[in-house]
């Protein structure tokens, strides 16, 4: 599997901030300025997924637009890149899921967080297998999943074949056994361990997944209703609740496409990005241990609109970095 690895950022781009959090005694507490600490950035430049691979060059524009970055003292520990062959998706779809999963498991045991930057949302299906694995000799993974789309189908109720409608079926267990299997043959996500939020947009099939399994959905009518702020404390509770940590895969085509329009798949009248940057206040209690965030295409982006409030939200997951030694 070719990648690369980038150098660190400079050091002065440090952001010191008491939302840095350190747990001590069973609380989360302020830890102010603690020694070299740099977030992982895992990243994953693949739109093998998608209808449109755009979304695989946001990695790398990351990468070499190092300013956009320089609030956030981090390191890219990997850049992954999918392989030409072989021609069935699934395998190498399956290959690059392989690699993402040993990385990341391999990262989130020395760190104890990551934030993984896709891609498309098959991506997800690297990224949380990796983590659910790292921390399974404490237990379960719960996972917040903010999105349009529910990103439940199966090869059998997909009508588009497109493999970032699977991620979290696959996650859940459900699936082409190339997509359920990496790293080990068990579900990464018990389906009272997820909640979804923001979601418009979806087909029967995958629908029906979800109802049977019991999984919460807060479809973009309750968050509207309920406001955003209240449904995300409800669902960290849901996904935290029963676990050893939680983690947040959050794709842009959640926000509403007039404010972030630098997608492939956009829906009318989605989350509110203010709205939901406010909303993360609800983490400092409780932080994940780890953020993704998905579906960022350049050649979509007007203005770099989008772009801005990817960084901007970047800032914000790299403010939940809990140490390693006392996760574990």
């Amino acid at each position: 599997m070719p990648h690369m690895r980038p150098r660190n950022s400079p050091k002065d781009a440090r952001r010191v901030t008491q939302s840095f959090l350190l747990k001590k005694s069973g609380a989360w507490q302020p830890r102010g300025l603690w020694e070299d600490f740099m977030v992982p950035f895992v990243g994953i430049a693949s739109g093998l997924g998608a209808g449109d691979a755009g979304c695989g060059e946001a990695p790398l524009f990351l990468h070499q637009h190092s300013d956009l970055l320089k609030e956030i003292e981090h390191e890219w520990v990997d850049i992954f890149f999918a392989d030409d062959f072989p021609e069935d998706p699934y395998e190498r779809c399956s290959t690059l899921f392989q690699a993402i999963a040993k990385k990341v498991y391999q990262v989130h045991k020395s760190k104890g967080y990551l934030i993984s930057i896709g891609g498309d949302h098959s991506c997800a299906i690297g990224t949380w297998s990796g983590v659910a694995e790292a921390i399974r000799p404490s237990g379960d993974l719960g996972l917040l999943w903010i999105d349009a789309h529910m990103d439940s189908h199966t090869p059998e109720t997909s009508e588009s074949g497109n493999i970032h409608g699977m991620p979290l079926a696959a996650l859940l267990g459900y699936g082409d056994q190339r997509l359920t299997q990496i790293l080990t043959n068990r579900p990464k996500l018990l389906p009272q361990n997820v909640a979804l939020i923001g979601v418009r947009s979806y087909e029967s099939g995958e629908a029906a997944l979800l109802q049977r399994l019991g999984v919460r959905i807060y479809f973009m009518e309750e968050v509207k209703a309920r406001g955003i702020g209240e449904v995300m404390k409800e669902a960290m509770e849901i996904v935290s609740r029963n676990t050893a940590g939680y983690g947040v895969s959050f794709d842009l085509d959640s926000l509403d496409p007039r404010l972030s329009p630098g997608v492939g798949t956009p829906v009318p009248g989605g989350l509110d990005p203010e709205e939901l940057l406010a909303s993360f206040s609800c983490f400092y209690e409780h932080p994940p241990i780890a953020f993704e965030a998905v579906e960022y295409n350049l050649a979509l982006d007007r203005d770099l609109i989008t772009a801005k409030l990817l960084v901007r939200i970047l800032e914000r997951a790299s403010d939940f970095c809990p140490s390693a030694t006392l996760l574990y």
